[in-house]
């Protein structure tokens, strides 16, 4: 299926945060989370699953809609949320010793 806009999973940084509760929207274990997850490496784990994506900076959590920090948009069809969620933060884990903050 290819990526429609419409229908397409939305991945946002809040749901990697390790600082985040689940209440707060962390919808992963703290093992698959990591400290202020950005939407490049977000979307480097959605071309990694080969998911076609689409990176919107100008969207907002709905929880915390001042903080401004955009979201990724994946494809729908080859994987669900459910799958791709641990998979991505996987990724994420893994690149968090190469960034620097």
């Amino acid at each position: 299926m290819a990526y429609d806009p419409d229908v397409a999973i939305t991945l946002w940084p809040e749901y990697f945060d390790v600082n985040r509760t689940r209440a707060e929207g962390r919808r992963l274990p703290k093992s698959l989370c990591v400290a202020k997850p950005d939407l490049d490496i977000i979307a480097k784990g959605a071309m990694i699953l080969d998911l076609e994506y689409e990176v919107r900076e100008d969207m907002s959590y709905p929880k915390a809609p001042r903080a401004g920090h955009g979201c990724v948009k994946v494809e729908k069809g080859k994987m669900s949320k459910t799958e791709i969620l641990p998979r991505i933060g996987e990724i994420l884990v893994q690149n968090q010793g190469r960034r620097s903050d």
